[in-house]
């Protein structure tokens, strides 16, 4: 595809952690996706709590407005680099090529995915609404896939509850389209 073409479709898709989000997006064939979880800032660059902890479910933890760029430059037809984000080190730890869109759609998703300036490019806005104890038990599955602790995944769940009540799920009401997270993990239905 030539640089410059516009692509007539940026599909946002928005979800508690574990809703089926990515899931989702890889269903998109051909598009080029993006997650939000690629922007989180480094470490060096958050603000601790009073308490002196992250609050990793915050909107500020995230460049918005690099994500919001690449998404541009992929919906023009343009490949992007992309930050490489370690979730272990809480640091950026390189770059990659993300290519231009097969086809004529370009997806976010990321709880974030709904926040500014991503909703206001998005022409599609998909919120997946997933019970919190299917949502509990595949973070539970991921992070300790990622090297999390069972204990410290269960414990990190509360606070990934209570951000996801202040700043994700008030995020539906936004949506074009809501689909309900079934049973088994991929599966969705109006």
């Amino acid at each position: 595809m030539a640089a410059g073409k516009r692509i007539s479709q940026i599909i946002a898709i928005c979800g508690g952690s574990g809703s089926g989000k990515s899931t989702l997006a890889k269903k998109f064939i051909g598009a080029s996706i993006l997650s939000t979880d690629h922007f989180y800032k480094d470490l060096s660059d958050l603000v601790p709590k009073e308490d002196g902890t992250i609050d990793f479910d915050h909107p500020s933890t995230v460049d918005l407005e690099e994500c919001a760029r690449a998404c541009v430059a992929l919906s023009k037809g343009a490949a992007v680099n992309i930050p490489v984000y370690d979730m272990r080190s809480c640091k950026r730890v390189g770059e990659r090529i993300v290519p231009p869109p097969d086809r004529s759609i370009v997806v976010v998703e990321g709880i974030f995915a709904f926040h500014s300036p991503l909703r206001e490019l998005a022409t599609l806005k998909i919120f997946i609404d997933t019970p919190i104890d299917q949502r509990m038990a595949r973070r539970l599955r991921r992070d300790v896939e990622r090297g999390r602790s069972t204990l410290d995944t269960i414990r990190h769940s509360l606070q990934v509850e209570e951000s996801y009540s202040r700043y994700v799920e008030p995020m539906r009401e936004l949506a074009d389209l809501v689909l309900m997270g079934e049973e088994m993990h991929g599966s969705f239905s109006l």
